[in-house]
């Protein structure tokens, strides 16, 4: 390893490294960030343990954690193993309040983690299955016809081989949007689980579905509806810190900007929850949300609680 200390540049010269914008460092910096992964390249990857699938625990073992430690120091990204063995195992991975993590898989498969968010990984032999518990993520998968790449959500599950796709899970459904390719959207018939023909649609690239189970007096029943669609650049405009809203109630904008923010937005008049907002915004700018709506005393800034 080079005696050459970055110090408190680490963080963005590692983070355009492994955005591949290394023409932008200085050579110096290109080289030690380089010389610095090559270095982590060298230590063996330490394999899965196998546990029984009924109890689905998370694991993280101790190199892995090492490794972890070491790159989130230097960019915040996470290096995972491929799984071999036929049992499943689970790993969690969960990101805080502002914080956005991007999770490269050694099949080529990439998955960005948006803030608030957690993800349950299971790779085994035949399947790719991640359950995406909370918040947001992006996933990009890599091409395998011999092992389909499956995210499960309480509401329903995305399957691709391989594409590009976004996933976000609210209280009472989640969305997909398209980024490249084709997904299939598919959920289990409510109160019949097992059931043969599940209720499943295809999303092709910018096209939006939205899926669940809606709860009625006369029992539940799933749904799978085509939603707004939208550019697949401002689909993932989160994941470059921007925020871009297109008719959102301004209720769970409020929502999806705290996830970012260090203050806290509030909803000041509850008459304006259903205000629909449009706009651009950076994440954590609480006080650009008054210049979207008409009434910007609908919505207070309040600081965060320690």
């Amino acid at each position: 390893m080079s005696e050459r200390d970055l110090g408190k540049r680490a963080p963005a010269v590692f983070e355009a490294f492994l955005d591949g914008r290394e023409g932008d460092l200085h050579p110096a910096d290109r080289a030690e960030a380089s010389e610095f992964w090559n270095w982590l390249g060298e230590f063996e990857r330490p394999g899965p343990v196998p546990v029984p699938i009924r109890q689905r625990p998370v694991w993280i073992g101790r190199a892995i954690a090492a490794s972890v430690a070491v790159l989130l120091a230097f960019g915040g990204t996470l290096w995972m193993t491929h799984p071999q063995p036929t049992h499943e195992t689970v790993q969690s991975i969960a990101t805080g309040h502002a914080e956005r993590r991007r999770i490269a898989f050694s099949d080529g498969s990439v998955v960005t983690l948006a803030a608030d968010s957690r993800v349950d990984v299971a790779y085994v032999a035949k399947e790719r299955r991640l359950r995406l518990v909370a918040g947001e993520a992006l996933f990009k998968v890599a091409h395998d016809k011999s092992r389909p790449f499956v995210v499960e959500t309480r509401h329903g599950e995305v399957i691709a081989v391989g594409t590009m796709f976004d996933v976000s899970v609210g209280r009472r459904e989640a969305e997909v949007t398209v980024v490249e390719g084709v997904v299939r959207v598919a959920l289990s018939e409510p109160g019949r689980p097992g059931a043969a023909e599940p209720i499943e649609k295809l999303a092709h690239k910018g096209e939006r579905l939205s899926f669940g189970i809606a709860k009625g007096t006369s029992g539940d029943t799933g749904f799978i509806r085509q939603a707004a669609d939208i550019d697949a650049d401002s689909a993932v405009a989160w994941t470059r810190g921007r925020l871009v809203f297109q008719g959102e109630p301004l209720s769970e904008v409020i929502e999806e900007v705290n996830r970012y923010s260090r203050d806290r937005l509030v909803l000041a008049d509850p008459k304006a929850g259903s205000v629909r907002v449009y706009g651009v915004i950076n994440q954590g700018d609480t006080a650009a949300i008054r210049d979207l709506v008409a009434n910007p005393g609908a919505v207070a800034v309040e600081p965060r609680e320690p």
